[in-house]
């Protein structure tokens, strides 16, 4: 069965820690094309068209023992064959990441542009295709169940900018607006922002600022949300750390040996939780295997930067066993403290390692398999002359992570597919004081397990899913302070269905959540209140629609309702934390946080580019979050008392983004986000550490399809609207230069990424940095990327 994919049928070219856990008690083959046209250069050479057949003929060999071997009730899955093609020249396109959306699986093109997926539900699905240079397009195929489907994926350079269509005959098909997330960052992007956090790589999107206290422990903002509202997931699953509640404590994410970020946003979110009114933030690593690799591959990466003197490089490796699939990763980062214009900021440096392991047997029916990974990372916080401690703090933090993964393609007619998972993580954090001295310690112990069944096709309702979510936590924490030891049990129902009809789509979920939390001691705090066990229910929902208004012009509403329950540290946490230069005290009496979101939204496509803009307002009832008292703790004078409070709370902002291709080889893009939030039952006084009005606007020049440069400036206005013990900060505007270039050496796909981040050396600072006031962010800097694949 062979689909023929394209974008259009012409286009243009154009320190050991002491842990309080204790007190817890590629191949040569080639995927056949011999039935559909093989677009070749001119003038080749004889030989290259025999290797060319030999390896196609080795693909179909492949593709039908893949076939035959299985079980005769593992029909209900198919092989997906195909090659990528330029759309002005007809030659293969090697190199080419392609992805199948909605199965979180991806493979990446060999030289000659061939890819190959076995065991893929049958059933309709959309590919998207990934390469520097070239528009990232999505196409529709059809995979047919016991049979191997082919398709040419044809492509365009970035100069064309068209929606991915499937040309069945001469019937267009569009791709639905509900498949993919929001934003995605993968291949030339990815390298392009590749920085030392998750939080940083992820910043310039329209919407998103990052929250710090020095470069290692940022962690990403969304339209004015962070913290837990803000999921942070790791291949769809919460990674048991604690950056969600405390600006010095760091994600467990490694951004070097990343695959792609996800930014999802609308009722997709309910998915991955209840407390998503931000949005979810899901880096995908492929930690367990979903498809058999051709042999043997994988990559190698590298990266320096000046401003902190940082070296870091990753590994990927795959390798296919028989019917297993192998894979293994590790990365290293090296850096030390930070040059700002002002002089070197103290005490941020940051050691980290990563590495895993992971194993599977992929069959027809699906796939089995488990993962074991290792994250240390050792980072300054930077001291606070007037409070905390003035010579800083140094963290220490682990997480032990294991994981085992299930896809199930047999079933009944009603089921596409079944996802099982389980995941164990066991997570410690030491912060030191200069002396050596340990200050505090966490140590969390964590349980995830899920079961997600992907629906068939039920008249006009597509893409549905149910599922049940399940998570048990031990969190224990000793040293200076006294949040008192406790458990929490949660637990999670949800359904998600999508529906589309003429102009119309839709996509619809619901969810309930309960979660009781537990301490092992119950008691009465003088400033916490009772300490005891609590429980907490709610129902979380979500409904978006897209009316597509004419060829170019989409317009849409999103409105959701979203459920939090309070954490055991906004409960109970008493003492001080030295290194969020605060003296933390919980609430007991704390409720349920509830979010009712609504966002307007329009797309309006041409093919020399597009503009994307949306409007928002979410009203929060019981928002929970520490609020500076403005007294200084009785046990310790020189840290303020933060209370953690829930107030109610109202934002409403605005995104723009556009990009638009001028004469060749040209083109402009730009984002400008504003949100503005208040506390509605105090005078309306601003709610404090919101970003202000900030963009970016870039011109790119792409003379040839291997090479790019951009010039970039980065524009903030001034935050004056601040709270009540908040500083303001002034307006800044930065200059950015980049270039990427990609060549292939020895059958070999080399790229390069090149940055002067803060060309001119200008003084600024960020919000949403805790230690603004101490220096500016960083300066000049120059980094280099380099990878390799193989």
């Amino acid at each position: 069965m062979r689909n023929t994919a394209s974008t259009t049928s012409t286009m243009m070219k154009g320190k050991a820690v002491r842990t309080a856990a204790a007190f817890i008690g590629k191949s040569d083959a080639r995927p056949d094309a011999s039935t559909g046209p093989v677009h070749l250069c001119q003038g080749q050479l004889n030989s290259r068209q025999i290797k060319a057949t030999s390896r196609r003929l080795l693909w179909k060999l492949a593709s039908i023992i893949g076939l035959a071997v299985g079980p005769v009730w593992g029909d209900q899955t198919g092989a997906l064959a195909g090659h990528v093609i330029d759309a002005e020249s007809g030659q293969p396109v090697g190199w080419t990441t392609v992805v199948i959306e909605g199965l979180e699986r991806a493979r990446m093109s060999d030289a000659e542009g061939y890819f190959f997926f076995a065991n893929v539900p049958s059933g309709a699905h959309v590919l998207q295709s990934l390469h520097v240079g070239y528009r990232e397009e999505r196409f529709k195929v059809e995979v047919a169940a016991g049979d191997t489907t082919h398709v040419d994926l044809v492509i365009g350079y970035e100069s064309l900018q068209v929606e991915g269509i499937l040309i069945e005959g001469e019937r267009k098909i569009p791709v639905s607006p509900l498949q993919a997330p929001e934003v995605v960052f993968s291949g030339s992007k990815l390298r392009q922002n590749l920085s030392r956090t998750i939080a940083e790589t992820i910043a310039y999107e329209p919407g998103i600022a990052q929250r710090s206290m020095g470069p290692a422990p940022a962690r990403p903002v969304l339209r004015g949300l962070g913290g837990d509202r803000l999921l942070v997931v790791e291949d769809g699953e919460r990674t048991g750390d604690l950056s969600a509640t405390c600006s010095d404590h760091a994600v467990a994410i490694e951004p070097m040996t990343t695959e792609r970020i996800e930014v999802v946003r609308g009722p997709r979110t309910l998915l991955y939780g209840s407390n998503a009114l931000a949005g979810v933030v899901n880096v995908v690593r492929g930690y367990v295997p979903s498809e058999q690799p051709n042999g043997f591959g994988g990559t190698v990466t590298y990266q320096g930067e000046s401003v902190n003197r940082g070296l870091s490089g990753g590994l990927t490796l795959e390798q296919a066993l028989g019917p297993l699939a192998l894979r293994f990763d590790s990365s290293l980062r090296n850096a030390d403290d930070i040059a700002t214009p002002h002089g070197v900021l103290a005490n941020t440096d940051i050691r980290t390692g990563n590495a895993s392991v992971g194993l599977s047997l992929v069959r027809p029916w699906g796939h089995v398999g488990a993962s074991g990974s290792l994250y240390n990372s050792d980072y300054g916080i930077p001291p606070d002359p007037e409070g905390g401690h003035p010579h800083g703090i140094s963290i220490d933090l682990q997480r032990q992570h294991l994981e085992g993964r299930g896809e199930i393609f047999t079933g009944p007619d009603w089921l596409q597919r079944l996802e099982l998972h389980h995941a164990f993580s066991r997570y410690q954090h030491g912060e030191f004081e200069a002396s050596g001295a340990l200050g505090l310690e966490f140590g969390v112990l964590q349980h995830n397990t899920g079961a997600l069944a992907h629906l068939d096709r039920m008249g006009p309702f597509a893409n549905g899913a149910i599922g049940l979510w399940y998570e048990y936590r031990n969190y224990a924490a000793a040293g200076l302070n006294f949040t008192p030891p406790a458990e929490e049990y949660a637990g999670a129902l949800f359904v998600y269905q999508e529906w589309e009809h003429g102009p119309w789509a839709a996509n619809a979920a619901w969810r309930v959540d309960a979660r009781r939390v537990e301490p092992r001691e119950e008691r009465y705090s003088r400033t916490v209140g009772s300490i005891q066990t609590r429980d907490f229910a709610g129902m979380s929902a979500g409904l978006s629609n897209h009316y597509r208004a004419s060829s170019t012009l989409t317009l849409g509403t999103t409105l959701m309702r979203t459920f939090r329950a309070p954490g055991i540290e906004e409960l109970f946490s008493e003492g001080p934390h030295l290194a969020a230069y605060s003296y933390e005290v919980g609430n007991g009496a704390l409720d349920s946080e509830r979010g009712l979101g609504l966002e307007l939204f329009a797309d309006y496509h041409r093919e020399k580019g597009h503009v994307h803009l949306a409007v928002f307002r979410n009203a929060i009832d019981g928002y929970i979050f520490p609020k500076n008292s403005g007294e200084r703790s009785l046990r310790r004078d020189d840290l303020f008392l933060y209370q953690t409070v829930g107030e109610r709370v109202l934002m409403h902002g605005a995104e723009v983004t556009f990009d638009w291709h001028l004469a060749e080889p040209w083109k402009v893009a730009g984002t400008l986000s504003y949100v503005r939030g208040r506390l509605t039952d105090f005078d309306d006084e601003p709610l404090p550490r919101l970003p202000p009005l900030q963009g970016h606007l870039g011109l790119t020049c792409e003379p040839t399809e291997a090479l790019s440069a951009t010039i970039d400036v980065r524009l903030a206005a001034a935050q004056n609207r601040i709270s009540e013990f908040e500083e303001p900060t002034a307006g800044y505007a930065v200059l950015d230069l980049s270039s990427q270039y990609y060549a292939q050496w020895g059958g070999r796909l080399h790229t390069f990424s090149l940055t002067l981040e803060n060309a001119t050396d200008a003084v600024y600072r960020n919000h949403l940095n805790r230690v603004k006031e101490i220096l500016p962010e960083p300066g000049r800097n120059l980094r280099l990327l380099h990878k390799v694949f193989f």
